[in-house]
């Protein structure tokens, strides 16, 4: 598997194990403060890629399930607590402000699926993202880097 080593870049994944590798790829961006938003349609391998995630910053978590109901899901980490935030079923963009997401995003690390509808209240130097369908079913992965990180 190819590293990091542009501000933007594309991986194509042909599995679960795939998508689990790419997104511990990731893990050399994550610090306090740090959003990650994921973009994509359902059953693209958002919520996959956030769980993997999730677990390489924290070995410690064994059980990630999906926010897509709590909208929220939290977890204590020793660099800064992960908000794993699903905004599908959010109605408007001012409910950014119900769930504290603007004191979240500071002060933790944010994994953001289906960010667009608060697209306007998130970070400029965010990672993004994108998950889409290629040839016989698998996915890419491509991501863009905000300016502020270094490779």
């Amino acid at each position: 598997m190819q590293e990091i080593k542009n501000s933007l870049g594309a991986f194509l994944s042909f599995s679960v194990e795939d998508t689990m590798l790419i997104a511990s790829l990731f893990l050399k961006f994550v610090k306090k403060g740090q959003c990650f938003t994921l973009s994509g349609d359902l059953g693209y391998g958002k919520t996959l890629f956030a769980n993997q995630l999730i677990r390489s910053i924290n070995s410690e978590i064994s059980e990630v399930p999906s926010p897509t109901f709590t909208i929220v899901q939290t977890y204590n980490c020793e660099i800064a607590d992960i908000w794993h935030v699903d905004c599908y079923r959010l109605k408007t963009s001012d409910e950014f402000y119900e769930i504290g997401l603007e004191e979240a995003l500071p002060n933790c690390i944010t994994i953001i699926e289906w960010p667009e509808i608060i697209e306007n209240f998130l970070p400029k130097d965010r990672i993004k993202i994108n998950f889409s369908i290629a040839d016989a079913g698998s996915r890419i992965i491509s991501y863009v880097l905000p300016p502020s990180i270094i490779l």
